[in-house]
């Protein structure tokens, strides 16, 4: 995986995510490559219970993505995530529209840089 920006700022604490991954890049990328997989359907998931006001569903997508972003290394869109995590436990959904489409697009920024990192690595190998 490359460490330099391949579009724009790495959003994700790299050297964090490698400790958690035990030093092996191997596993990180398969770890972010699980992540990418999983994301897209997990986002339209979040997004669908905000919208059908399914705060349960909601909670659990956005406990999801906590821990997946945390052992990526991406802190700050982790906390996106627990403010999602407990407005969905609290059912208190109302006005929480800013804090969703945030996530969303900060989610986006991240997949595309991800994305961006494998294409990247895939030339080099």
């Amino acid at each position: 995986m490359r460490r330099a920006d391949a579009d724009g700022p790495c959003p994700v604490d790299l050297q964090a995510a490698l400790e958690y991954a035990g030093g092996d890049e191997a596993l990180l990328s398969e770890m972010f490559q699980v992540f990418l997989d999983e994301s897209q359907g997990q986002l339209a998931a979040l997004r669908t219970a905000f919208v059908e006001g399914r705060a349960g569903d909601l909670m659990d997508a956005a406990h999801a993505f906590k821990g997946s972003l945390r052992l990526l290394g991406a802190g700050g869109i982790a906390l996106l995530a627990e403010k999602l995590e407990l407005a969905g436990r609290a059912s208190r959904l109302d006005g929480l529209q800013p804090a969703v489409t945030r996530f969303e697009e900060e989610m986006t920024q991240l997949l595309r840089w991800v994305e961006m990192q494998f294409r990247m690595s895939a030339g080099t190998s």
